[in-house]
């Protein structure tokens, strides 16, 4: 008995695979952008290079904000501190790494693009990826709640300007 459920059990999820795959009504129309359509080899690097850049650093500013802020909760109203503050070398260090890479790639990035749009698309990816970058730290530092809220707003402008930035046509090198 024990064989027979397991194999419906085997069956009920191939099923729902199948389903999963194919849909009720046939095929799924899958999105795919064509090759000629996709950004050029330099530009794919560059914005996916500067965003995982991005989210390294910004996780070790996170990081660096809560350990602050359960040091501050420990030492809150005490006359005398215990332990020490947490360094912000790691993520400083990150950024300043992270800037440079980027720099780095834009040049090769920019000779890869052919019209006046993708430039200014490029540019202003890159100037508000090198401000968000930048000021990934605040003085006087900040609470977890409002890093995760500045935060969001940053990837989401970061999201827009990077669509806007692989919708540009591909340079024709042919």
């Amino acid at each position: 008995m024990k064989r027979v459920s397991m194999n419906r059990d085997t069956m009920g999820l191939f099923a729902a695979a199948v389903v999963a795959m194919f849909g009720i009504g046939g095929p799924i129309s899958a999105q795919v952008r064509a090759a000629d359509e996709a950004p050029p080899e330099a530009v794919s690097r560059y914005v996916v290079g500067t965003r995982l850049g991005y989210i390294t650093c910004s996780n070790k500013y996170r990081d660096y904000v809560e350990k602050y802020d359960r040091f501050a909760l420990v030492n809150e109203g005490q006359t005398t501190v215990t332990g020490s503050p947490p360094s912000d070398e790691d993520y400083r260090a990150c950024v300043q790494e992270t800037l440079v890479k980027g720099r780095g790639m834009y040049g090769p990035a920019t000779k890869q693009t052919s019209t006046t749009a993708s430039k200014a698309a490029l540019m202003e990816y890159q100037t508000a990826w090198e401000s968000s970058l930048s000021n990934l730290g605040r003085a006087g530092g900040e609470k977890p709640a409002e890093y995760r809220t500045r935060q969001s707003k940053v990837q989401a402008r970061l999201d827009e300007l990077q669509r806007k930035v692989e919708a540009q046509p591909k340079a024709s090198s042919r």
